[in-house]
């Protein structure tokens, strides 16, 4: 049965809703299996750059009209690889896994049931647009993660231990501080037990960094260097104009990259010190300092959701 739903007494729509939320929870498992698939395929790879692209002639008009195509091919080629691995971990895992999450923790918290949450929604029901907003947050939430993951993979150990690792950063980091952990979040105080919501959303939020290396490197692989070929390729930059913060976010990048094209020389862009190998030891290095450094805060915020609920 639906937790929260109408009265049992009108049979036909309470199996229709009950049914409704049966197909959606079935679908959700389908997307976590899809996106365990992805994991289990693509996370040894590796997240291969496009080559710099060749200059064949002088650019010799004033407003380098030449460099900054070049410069806005190759963004796009870095935006198309941060929107697949973004919109893939969001739906797969951030959305369908958080779907599932949720309801498992509505079936072990029964005294819960009617209780509205943080997100204004009701413990236990399972609506399509409730679970079309979980999906839309979910999208921006992989597209950030993947805009991290590109912006670090270089730091992270080879193989399979990339995404691993990458989503115990995301764990540490971040799932104290804003979600699925933070402390402060009512919803904590009468679902349960803490021990389960705890583990549960740590597994989701490590999986979720996993899956995001998984497609950023699969996807990096296949896509042409220069999106005058293989045009079809980047149509998951459109996903940017259905995320609105995250077309956003595409347009100021866009923007940034065409000034700096304008008036940074090409040698500069991008600059060869960055794949210094004692560069990414440094890198590493400041890496694990701020993940120790995080580490007494998100131990303590996990202890207290343990100890939780405080009331059923």
């Amino acid at each position: 049965m639906l937790d929260g739903g109408p009265d049992p007494a009108d049979n036909g729509l309470y199996r229709v809703r009950g049914a409704f939320a049966m197909v959606i929870i079935a679908v959700c498992g389908v997307l976590v299996v899809a996106g365990l698939s992805v994991i289990f395929r693509w996370s040894g790879g590796r997240l291969t750059p496009p080559e710099p692209e060749p200059v064949t002639h002088r650019e010799a008009d004033p407003f380098r009209v030449a460099a900054q195509n070049r410069a806005l091919r190759r963004y796009a080629w870095w935006a198309t690889v941060v929107m697949t691995a973004g919109v893939t971990s969001g739906v797969l895992m951030a959305g369908a896994g958080g779907r599932l999450v949720m309801r498992v923790l509505a079936l072990t918290s029964p005294l819960s049931e009617g209780r509205i949450t943080e997100a204004l929604a009701t413990v236990g029901d399972i609506t399509l647009p409730g679970t079309f907003t979980l999906f839309l947050i979910g999208g921006l939430m992989g597209v950030l993660s993947a805009v991290i993951y590109v912006a670090v993979h270089r730091l992270l150990p080879p193989g399979r231990w990339a995404g691993l690792t990458f989503g115990l950063v995301l764990l540490v980091l971040f799932a104290t501080t804003f979600d699925p952990l933070r402390t402060d979040n009512i919803d904590f105080r009468f679902v349960g037990p803490g021990w389960l919501a705890a583990a549960l959303f740590s597994a989701l939020m490590v999986l979720h960094g996993m899956l995001v290396a998984a497609a950023a490197n699969w996807y990096s692989s296949r896509l042409p260097q220069y999106a005058d070929r293989g045009r079809l390729d980047y149509l998951p930059l459109l996903a940017g104009a259905v995320i609105l913060p995250a077309g956003l976010l595409l347009g100021l990048g866009a923007a940034v990259v065409l000034m700096c094209a304008r008036f940074v020389p090409a040698a500069k862009i991008p600059p060869r010190w960055l794949s210094h190998r004692m560069v990414t030891w440094v890198g590493r290095t400041a890496l694990l300092a701020v993940l120790l450094t995080a580490l007494p805060t998100f131990t303590a915020s996990m202890a207290v959701i343990v100890s939780g609920p405080a009331f059923p």
